[in-house]
């Protein structure tokens, strides 16, 4: 009997921890609609694939403030985010957005910097420099990259872009003025407020660097072991 109920326990637990690997967010802490979005919002994280589908609606991000769907997670100092990015679905405005977003708090209205690929392909780092201020942005030349990063290294904010295979294109935008803690992470928003709109989101990294005073391989490890799929580029970390 006592062999019978260690099992019942041991399945029962076993069923838990699967059930919590399926519902969570995997690297990030909580996602929520930013602002006052008509439509709810989701996010469903693939396990085996390491895979984010957001799902955001929001009439705009621009102006003083913001509606959109946010995955995030808070992060101090300085950081580099990256992540494969494509858009689901043929869209209904050409503005949809979909990035990487940092802010100083989860207000509509609140500073911040993003990374952001549109649905007409424009790529542009967009900023807000005061809390309600109008968004300014900094355009790219290349079109409807694959791939975006954003790294914050002291003031500077520094987006990446590229397609698969190709040399990065950046733009810099120097004294930021965001907090040392901040939110960071993937958002969608349809721009327009009676639909949503989706993307899909893999190798999604937050990469935590460590300062220049620091030798590899004596101080700090740093280093992930990941299983490389050559056709798709697909990554997933082990």
């Amino acid at each position: 009997i006592s062999r019978i109920k260690l099992l019942i326990i041991f399945i029962l637990l076993l069923s838990s921890e699967n059930a919590r690997c399926q519902s969570n967010l995997g690297i990030f802490e909580n996602n929520l609609d930013v602002g006052k979005t008509s439509l709810k919002g989701s996010v469903s994280y693939h396990v085996a694939d390491q895979e984010y589908l957001v799902e955001g609606s929001g009439k705009n991000m621009w102006f003083g403030e913001d509606e959109f769907h946010y995955l995030w997670k808070s992060v101090k100092g300085d950081f580099i985010l990256r992540t494969n990015i494509k858009f689901i679905g043929e869209g209904v405005n050409a503005h949809r957005k979909i990035g990487w977003m940092v802010r100083n708090s989860l207000d509509g209205a609140s500073k911040h910097v993003n990374a952001t690929v549109h649905g007409d392909g424009l790529t542009s780092l967009q900023y807000r420099k005061i809390d309600g201020g109008d968004t300014e942005e900094l355009k790219v030349q290349l079109k409807a990259p694959d791939l975006v990063q954003l790294e914050r290294k002291g003031d500077k904010m520094i987006m990446s872009v590229a397609r698969n295979g190709d040399d990065w294109e950046q733009v810099e935008l120097l004294g930021s003025d965001l907090k040392n803690e901040v939110f960071v992470g993937l958002y969608v928003c349809s721009h327009d407020e009676t639909v949503t709109e989706k993307a899909l989101f893999n190798n999604v990294r937050i990469i935590k660097p460590f300062g220049e005073d620091k030798v590899p391989y004596q101080d700090y490890i740093g280093s992930r072991l990941e299983v490389l799929e050559l056709e798709s580029g697909q990554r997933k970390v082990l």
